[in-house]
């Protein structure tokens, strides 16, 4: 036992002394293999040339031809004069190794593409044929002649107020016209007179009376204008008293109503409310024999022969909105597509939703109608929610491929189009409407039936582009 420890002793002393030189070889070893790897990857511009395709420079590897879908793309210049173009061509060394790369394919097509926009809407009336009807003074309802749903023409008498302001208007207007006679009469006679025979203040005196006479003839006109009466002073004046006064204790009143009236006992008094333009009567707010206040609305009616489509764009496609855009719309309840173009664009976004209010117009085509009545059923009404579609581009013979397709080189778009049975070229494109997951394409080199890469393109541009920077470097 005595003599083994001396040996033991001297055999740890010994590995001790070689460990710092064996671990240092290992570094060495480790460092050397790096080396190694990293001058080979600069000569083969670290494509390494894995997918079995040899050159002179390369050196040869026993690895199967199809190990790895993107370790076997290898990209080759066409000339140095395309290098400096920057037309470069992708090449697959087989077709194995194409179809394992994950690489597919479609064609250039030609077809219609538009882009839209999709917002929600609704149908309302046309605000400048939409009126509030009142009276303009205040009197006692007489008669009601047209009634809510009912249509109306422009000019029919709605309704018919009995005003006592209206008989008094109509009284003056009377009065003043005969004052303006006599004193033009007055004035004719004194200036048929001899020179000399009257003095001549007098004249001057009749002159101005007949001009103030005609100035309170035409202020008493007016107020009957102002009343809603049209009137000409032509045709008073060339009536006699008696008939003037038939004529303005009913002016304004249809023949269909004054032929069943007592021509002895009927007020004066009767101001008739005529329609405004053609439409229907949306609402009526008295009733035989209340009071109408001046200025209150008694009667609302609306043109539904055109409707208003008002739909709220989103924020971000406010910017591409154009009057003369077309709109397609797709009301609720109703099994028709409404077509019509923006007329009218709002100058604000909408505070609460964060929308931007655009309006188009449309016919409202009628679906029935009653010959007897004259009332009619019309297809659109107001306040029907649907959804709309604003085509903000549109092209009739387009070239488009998948969205896919398009890749990005910073910030120009390009494509990937098969050049030969394992080669593919990289083609610098424009872009223009999106739709649907196609894109339109433009570009001279491109035509219908090219064939490109739908999916996988960004193998093809990785290599492309890690051979693009080695052939820039000295």
């Amino acid at each position: 036992m005595s003599n083994l420890k001396p040996t033991t002793s001297t055999g740890r002393t010994g590995f001790a002394a070689i460990a710092p030189v064996l671990k240092g070889a290992r570094y060495l070893g480790i460092l050397a293999a790096l080396l190694a790897v990293g001058a080979f990857g600069h000569q083969t511009h670290w494509t390494f040339n894995l997918g079995g395709s040899h050159s002179a420079n390369e050196p040869h590897s026993d690895k199967p031809a199809d190990h790895h879908a993107v370790e076997a793309v290898k990209a080759e210049k066409v000339d140095l004069e395309h290098a400096e173009t920057g037309e470069w061509k992708v090449t697959f060394p087989s077709e194995n190794s194409l179809a394992l790369s994950g690489i597919t394919m479609a064609t250039v097509e030609q077809k219609p593409i538009a882009e839209r926009v999709q917002t929600t809407g609704v149908i309302t009336y046309d605000e400048r044929h939409t009126a509030s009807l009142s009276a303009r003074t205040t009197g006692t309802v007489w008669q009601v002649c047209k009634h809510v749903g009912e249509t109306i023409r422009r000019g029919d008498v709605l309704v018919i107020v009995d005003a006592a302001e209206v008989g008094q208007s109509k009284a003056e207007f009377l009065s003043a016209l005969i004052a303006e006679e006599s004193k033009a009469e007055i004035l004719t006679n004194l200036e048929s007179l001899a020179t000399g025979a009257i003095p001549m203040r007098q004249v001057r005196e009749a002159r101005v009376a007949l001009r103030e006479a005609k100035v309170r003839l035409q202020n008493a006109e007016q107020n009957l204008v102002n009343l809603g009466f049209s009137l000409r002073l032509e045709e008073f004046q060339k009536l006699p008293d008696s008939d003037r006064a038939g004529r303005i204790r009913f002016l304004g009143l249809p023949d269909e109503i004054m032929k069943d009236l007592d021509r002895e006992s009927t007020s004066s008094n009767l101001l008739p409310m005529r329609a405004t333009f053609d439409g229907v009567v949306l609402k009526q707010d008295v009733a035989l024999g209340e009071t109408a206040q001046a200025g209150n609305p008694i009667l609302e009616i609306a043109d539904t022969r055109r409707m208003w489509l008002k739909l709220d764009v989103p924020k971000e496609d406010a910017a591409k909105l154009a009057l003369g855009q077309k709109v397609t719309f797709d009301p609720d309840g109703i099994d028709e597509i409404l077509n019509a173009s923006i007329t009218w664009i709002s100058t604000e976004m909408n505070q609460q939703t964060r929308t931007l209010q655009v309006r188009a117009e449309v016919d409202n085509p009628v679906v029935s109608s009653d010959e007897s009545s004259g009332h009619e059923v019309r297809l659109l009404r107001a306040n029907t929610f649907g959804t709309g579609t604003v085509i903000l581009r549109s092209h009739d013979a387009a070239l488009v491929v998948p969205a896919s397709a398009v890749l990005h080189d910073g910030r120009q778009p390009m494509l990937f189009v098969r050049s030969g049975d394992l080669s593919f070229e990289r083609i610098n494109v424009e872009l223009g409407i999106r739709h649907s997951g196609l894109v339109q394409i433009r570009s001279e080199k491109l035509k219908p039936g090219t064939q490109i890469v739908a999916r996988g393109g960004h193998i093809l541009k990785s290599d492309w582009t890690l051979n693009h920077v080695a052939s820039a470097t000295p």
